[in-house]
């Protein structure tokens, strides 16, 4: 009898830590709002979603910037390296947004108020003609 209690101990401890796992990965994994990104006081690692306001490309410093609203207005920059960009969809020119459905992964810096992109998960490559150069 003691070894069934002992077994069925363990088999729900290890309900519980797994259950944890999975409501941790849950939560870390959420798009976030624009505004409550810039709520952040701390730097970050976080996936964003919001409408894009617009782009500009700043060829000399190899950066696109875009512009990303929330639902509340909040607006917040978002830094890409251009090389990644041309590298991962083609030139920065042809690019085509869904301007409605943005979704970055980056570092927000809350000292600069910006999101130093390390990835585009949509509204870039969806409407984008070609495919996209590396995966």
């Amino acid at each position: 009898m003691k070894s069934k209690a002992k077994l069925f101990s363990i088999a729900a401890a290890l309900f519980v830590i797994f259950a944890g796992i999975g409501y941790y990965a849950v939560k870390s994994s959420s798009y976030m709002d624009v505004s409550q990104v810039l709520k952040l006081n701390h730097r970050a690692e976080v996936t964003v979603k919001g409408r894009l306001v617009g782009t500009q490309y700043n060829a000399r410093a190899g950066e696109l910037y875009i512009l990303l609203e929330g639902k509340n207005g909040a607006k917040l920059v978002a830094i890409a390296n251009a090389k990644y960009i041309e590298e991962k969809y083609g030139p920065i020119q042809y690019l085509q947004w869904d301007p409605n459905n943005v979704v970055i992964q980056g570092i927000y810096d809350p000292h600069q108020h910006v999101l130093i992109v390390t990835n585009i998960l949509e509204g870039c490559h969806s409407n984008y003609n070609q495919p996209a150069t590396r995966a």
